[in-house]
C-alpha cells in the first residue's frame, strides 16, 4: 500500500479560501540537505505539487503521494510583516508518514494544518552560532532540521539529485 498523508487545512473563523498571512507557503519532498545552505535552498528533494502561496486554499485536501520515495514532508510559511517579527510567526511543520497517525498545527493566523497518516519530526533549536555559521544560518529552522534528520556535516549527494533551486 502506498504511502500517503493527507493534509487538510481549515480556520474556525474564515471561510474557505486562501491561506493568509504568509509571503510564501510551500511544501516539500525531503531526502537530504546541503550544510553550505540554508532556507528551503539547503533541500534535497522536490517541491510538493500544489503546495504553494498561490494554490493552497482551506478546506481543499491535499494528498502528499511521494512519501514511499522521501523520509519526510516539509511544510513551511514564511510570515508577512517585518523581518523582526516574523521568527516567532513563521510555520514549520516536518513530518514523517505514519499510518494511523495523526498531526495538528496552527499558525499564528489561526489556520489549522491537519496531517493524517503521519507524525511530527521534532527538531532542537541551534544556538544562534553553531559550529561557526552565521547567526541567520544556524537559526534557520529548515537547516536546523536537516542537521537533526540527516547528520552534521551533510554527506555528499549521490547523483541525479539537486537541492531545491531559488
Amino acid at each position: 500500500m502506498p504511502k500517503v498523508i493527507a493534509l487538510t487545512v481549515t480556520h474556525a473563523e474564515q471561510k474557505p479560501g486562501p491561506i493568509e498571512g504568509f509571503r510564501f507557503l510551500w511544501g516539500f519532498y525531503v531526502d537530504g540537505y546541503r550544510s553550505d545552505r540554508h532556507c528551503q535552498t539547503c533541500f534535497y528533494g522536490k517541491a510538493v505539487p500544489g503546495l504553494t502561496t498561490r494554490t493552497e486554499a482551506s478546506s481543499t485536501p491535499l494528498l502528499l503521494t511521494a512519501m514511499d520515495r522521501y523520509p519526510y514532508a516539509y511544510i513551511c510559511g514564511v510570515a508577512s510583516g517585518p523581518e523582526r517579527m516574523r521568527a516567532g510567526r513563521n510555520f514549520h511543520l516536518p513530518l514523517i508518514y505514519s499510518a494511523g497517525e495523526s498531526v495538528e498545527a496552527t499558525t499564528y493566523t489561526g489556520f489549522t494544518f491537519r496531517a493524517e497518516d503521519a507524525r511530527l519530526a521534532p527538531f532542537a533549536v541551534l544556538p544562534d552560532d553553531w559550529n561557526g555559521l552565521e547567526r541567520r544560518h544556524a537559526r534557520c529552522k529548515n537547516f536546523q532540521f536537516a542537521v537533526q534528520a540527516f547528520g552534521y556535516p551533510a554527506l555528499p549527494r549521490r547523483a541525479g539529485n539537486r537541492p531545491a533551486s531559488g
